[in-house]
Formats: C-alpha cells, structure tokens, sequence
C-alpha cells in the first residue's frame, strides 16, 4: 500500500500552489504545465505537455466529464452549476485600469475602462436534508477583443448586470436533498453566453430557462437537463431557436467491485434537440445516444490494465492503457505505461454541422484518429520533507482532427476573422518526444513548494494542426500557513512561444512569457469565514491569445465566504 500511495503522489506531485482561478472552471489560468490559449471564460486551448496528441483537452469526450457542460463542441467546466457546500460567498474584481483604479493615477494618459468580474449566493443549511441555494455570477473578463462585434450582434447589454456583453452571465436557484445515500438537486435559472465556433464566430445563445436536476445514489448517478435556448444576429435579423433534452446515467464500480480482478463501470450519455427558425449548428437526425462501458483488469497488485469504449451507429471511441509499478526501492515509485486513444471522434456527442453565411462546415471527418503513447513516471521521497520526480513518453498520432480550410474572410467593420471549410484529418504521422522534471518539498502544514519543468519535441506535419503547442515551460510554486489562519499562495511560470496555424491566412504567433500569480487568504475558523484576495496575470504582456479572443490582462478578484 505504501507503494501505491507514493503512486498517488507521483501522479499529482505537480502540485500547484492553490492560487484560486477567477471562476470555477477556468483552472488552467494558473497551471503552468502545458498550452493554456484563453479565448475568453466559454472557450480555451487546453493541452497538458505530455498527454499526447496535438488536440485540446476539452476537445475529448470520457467519463470523467459527463456533467461538464457541452460548448458547441467542447466539454467545458465553466459556467459551473455545481452546487456549493452550504455556505454564503461573494466575490467581485476587475481588469486593473478601472475607473475605481485611475484616481490613484494622474489626470492625462488614463486607461480604458476595464471589466469586472460579479459573484454572489448561497446555500443554505440542511434541514432534515433538505436544502436550498441561488447563485448570480458573470465574468467580463477577456471580453473586449469581440466587444463591438459581440454589441452588434444582439439586442440589449445580453447579461444580468452591466453594459460589457460578457462571455456568460448566469442565475440559478433551486432545492436539494442530501443525506448518507443520497445527494440530491434540481435547479432553474437564467443565462448569457457566447461560444466560439470552428468559423472563428461568437455565437450567442440565451437559455430562457436552463433547467438541470442531478442525483447521486449510491453508486449510481444520474442528470437531467432541458435548455430552451433563442439565437439571434442582429446585423441579418436573424432569430431561431433550439429545445434540448440531454444527460447521462453512470453506474460507477463501487468499493466491493473495486476489491475485484475485474471492475466494471458503465453508462449512457445523450442528447435530443428540437430547431426552429436560424439556427448556426445542426444534430444529425437531432438525437444522439452515447452508451459506454469502463473495464479495469488487475490480475496482480503491480499491473492494471483500463479500457474505456463507447459506439454508437455513427461513432465509436477506445481509450485504454496498460500500467506497471515496479519494484522500486522504499519511498520510491516507478511506473511504466502504454497508453491508446483511436475512434472516428473525439467527442460523439457534439453537433454535426456548422452554418455561415449560406455555408456548411462539416464538423466531422472521415477516417479515425490513433494515438500510442508509450511512458515512464518515478517519483523518491528523500527524508519526508522533500520529494523529486519525472516522467518522459514518445507518441505517435495519425489521422489528428483538423481545419481543411477553404477561404479566409475579414470583416472589416470589427476585424473580426472568420474561415470556410471542414473539419478534416491529418493522415500522416506526428510524433512526440517529453520529458518533465519537478522537485517539491514542504514543512508540516506551514510551507510548501514545488519547482518544475518541461520539453517537448514534436515532429512532423504540425503546421496542419489548429495549434503548435509550447515547446518549454518552467514553475515556482509555493503556499505559506501562518499562525494557521493567513495564508499565501503565489506562482511564477513561464512558458515557450505557441501558435494557431490556422484560424486565418497569418499564423498568429502568442509570445512566450512570465506570469505571477498570488493570492492572501485571511481565515477565521471561529466564524467560518474566509477572505481572500487574488492577482492574476502580472509581469506578462496583455496579449490575445486566441484568433477573435480577448485580452489576458492582469486582474484583481476578492471574495469574501462564510461557510456554515
């Protein structure tokens, strides 16, 4: 046991300093290990250095996901409707350069109004198991890149509060039940948002209402949402709208299951759509079902091999992997792993057509994807204080999803860019070679820090692919507990250059650079409260880091949270 529990460490001894992202969702903000491109809080290029592949995370479908909410085609952690724990919060802040900021500055030369980030709710107590909850939250961050764009296209400021046309505005309440067994919701609401399509457009969707009820039972979970959701495009009088059902259920192995040589979980998720009037994507045959199936095979305590498949009569999708731990000296661990990812999709449940100015894109492509993956990881802990650790792999993918593209456009108006074509493939192979390092060392609950790196080489057609990932990047991390109640947390990371290759008829090229990120926690565990105060993006350049995208400028968030 005590080898696996250094196992446990090894996988997560790339441990980042819990410097707090604006919202939930948005955590790659503060990781440094990888290509993190944010586009605006609905959409990011999401890729961890050493996963394999040149596609985006949220890009791939798996279990794990099941209650992210579905973005065009992305699986997305924001907006989150996760209910808290019982507790009040509120939580505001803003890019640096707002009013509120330039009476501290002089009188000529002043910044832009900047945008603000909003949060507030609660969630009650239970009683007799039964609860309650509301939450109100938009972030207007990264919105002034489309701005004008974005205020032309609809009606109205298209949020809850203010005139910045944010990325999502939203407002749910409902009521729950939790008790040993059972963990229980059904919750209502409201919402703005905007997302971003493989044309390059923003495209807005207002669901009036957004109903989405979840239970836990045991091993079993199930979720349930209907989004009525109306599009509109001012410039064209262009209106529509979709009805749609979607969900899952997930029977997961539980603690007498996992004791096994065989471990099975399973599940279906789907969706159903119903279109009226102008709508810009299309489900074929406006349904799709999903069943899968998770097998876990340990036939000794060293090796375990995992299979995840699902298939349906339009899709199917295989990833599996093959893990050894081996004998290692005490208070070390070594494990060796092969890995596989091949299917005709990487996310079957997503939308099968865009619609552009009188043009289809087809969002699926003919063929299959394979990934191999071939890895080592090690992690040694020297004298309980400190521990080292690295991880290498060689990949090797063929038939990559990709951006056939057919014509680039400019809208000259806003300087938005926008592209024809289809989703396609690249079938030549593209290989990569990486290596990470990290060192971590702590002292009881008061210090802890974390030192890192990586390389990664990649060879072959690469300037097909959306994105040309980060080559090299390095991270400090480190939290201090003082007195047990103050808390910091900060991070210093630098990454390599990346690039969208084809997002428009330019390369657009986002410069490698440093960033800090720190965040002072006050607590007063008498009361439960907890008030924090957090600096994102500082040193670095405030750049756009994805084609239509905006700003990633430094900003300043506070929260103020009581905890019952």
């Amino acid at each position: 046991m005590k080898n696996f529990a250094l196992i446990s460490l090894l996988w997560g001894a790339v441990a980042f300093a819990q410097v707090p992202a604006e919202m939930d969702g948005m955590e790659y903000e503060t990781r440094a290990d990888g290509t993190f491109l944010i586009g605006g809080p609905t959409y990011a290029f999401d890729r961890v250095m050493g996963a394999g592949g040149v596609h985006s995370e949220s890009e791939l479908w798996t279990p794990a996901k099941l209650r992210n909410r579905l973005l065009f085609n992305r699986l997305s952690g924001t907006p989150d409707w996760t209910p808290y724990e019982p507790s009040v919060w509120v939580k505001t802040g803003n890019e640096l350069g707002d009013l509120i900021y330039q009476d501290f500055i002089t009188e000529s030369n002043r910044p832009d109004n900047r945008t603000p980030i909003l949060e507030g709710g609660f969630r009650s107590p239970s009683f007799m198991g039964f609860w309650a909850t509301v939450r109100l939250f938009q972030d207007d961050h990264f919105c002034s890149g489309a701005y004008t764009y974005r205020r032309d296209a609809v009606e109205g400021n298209y949020s809850h509060f203010g005139e910045n046309w944010p990325m999502f505005s939203s407002a749910y309440g409902g009521l729950g039940y939790t008790n040993s067994l059972v963990n229980a919701s059904v919750l209502a609401g409201e919402e703005y948002l905007w997302f971003y399509t493989e044309s390059s457009r923003w495209i807005p969707a207002h669901y009036k209402p957004r109903v989405e009820a979840r239970a836990d039972v045991g091993n079993l979970s199930v979720t349930l949402a209907y989004e009525d959701i109306e599009y509109q495009f001012k410039p064209k009088k262009e209106e529509g709208s979709r009805k749609e059902l979607n969900g899952s259920v997930y029977y997961k192995c539980g603690k007498n299951c996992q004791q096994g040589m065989f471990q099975i979980s399973a599940g279906m998720a789907f969706r159903a759509v119903d279109d009226e009037g102008t709508v810009y994507t299309e489900l074929e045959e406006d349904r799709v079902a999903w069943p899968f199936m998770e097998l876990r095979v340990q036939p000794v305590q060293r090796l375990t091999a995992d299979v995840t498949f699902g298939v349906n009569e339009r899709d199917w999708l295989v990833q599996d992997s093959v893990e050894y731990l081996a004998p290692a000296p005490e208070k070390m661990g070594v494990v060796v792993g092969v890995k596989n990812i091949s299917g005709s999709r990487l996310n079957p449940l997503a939308d099968t057509k865009e619609f552009f100015d009188g043009h289809e894109i087809d969002l699926t492509a003919d063929g299959q994807m394979n990934l191999v993956q071939a890895y080592a990881a090690y992690v040694d802990t020297l004298g309980g204080i400190v521990s080292i650790g690295g991880r290498g792999s060689f990949w090797a993918e063929h038939g990559a999803e990709t951006f056939d593209v057919d014509a680039y456009e400019v809208d000259e108006k806003n300087g938005m860019k926008f592209r024809y074509g289809d989703v396609s493939r690249i079938n030549h192979w593209i290989k990569g070679l990486t290596a990470e390092m990290w060192l971590n060392t702590w002292y009881g609950d008061m210090f802890k820090f974390t030192a890192m790196t990586g390389f990664e080489h990649i060879d072959g057609p690469v300037n097909q692919a959306e994105v040309m990932p980060v080559e090299f990047y390095s991270g400090f991390m480190g939290d201090w507990l003082l007195n047990k109640t103050f808390k910091i947390s900060h991070s210093l990371r630098y990454r390599s250059d990346a690039r969208w290759n084809l997002r428009f008829s330019d390369p657009m090229v986002v410069k490698g650079d440093w960033v800090w990120d720190a965040s002072f926690s006050q607590m007063f565990p008498k009361y439960g409260i907890t008030l924090t105060g957090t600096l994102l993006h500082v040193l670095a350049d405030e750049d756009v880091e994805t084609v239509n995208g905006g700003y990633d400028r430094i900003r300043f968030i506070c929260q103020a949270k009581k905890t019952f």
